[in-house]
């Protein structure tokens, strides 16, 4: 392989792992967001409004998971990262997601997309 092979193959790898290693940026529903991972029992995919939420993110989806999984239909209220959400389907443009609205005021929500 030649230097310059071996410094475009150096320069992908290292652009795939900023990419797997910082939210990207994407638009879904009714607005856009950071992409904060995946959740593990559904597979959806989470996103919230800021990066720094992602923690957060990830944790109200799997509590609304486990909630959903239980048999839950309809709008679902849930426990996590020491606050209370409340989650429902959204219908979007083409597809319906979930989201969760934390309850006290701040703003915040989470979704999940397939």
């Amino acid at each position: 392989m030649n230097a310059s092979m071996r410094t475009a193959a150096a320069g992908a790898v290292g652009i795939a792992v900023l990419a797997l290693a910082t939210p990207a940026a994407w638009a879904f529903g009714e607005g856009a967001g950071v992409f904060c991972g995946t959740d593990r029992a559904s597979g959806l995919a989470v996103g919230t409004a800021r990066a720094r939420d992602c923690g957060t993110a990830l944790k109200v989806a799997r509590a609304y998971t486990r909630s959903w999984n239980s048999g839950g239909e309809g709008p679902t209220t849930v426990h996590a990262a020491g606050s209370v959400w409340k989650c429902r389907e959204q219908q979007g443009p083409l597809n319906p997601y979930q989201k969760c609205v934390e309850t006290d005021g701040t703003a915040r929500w989470v979704t999940l997309t397939s």
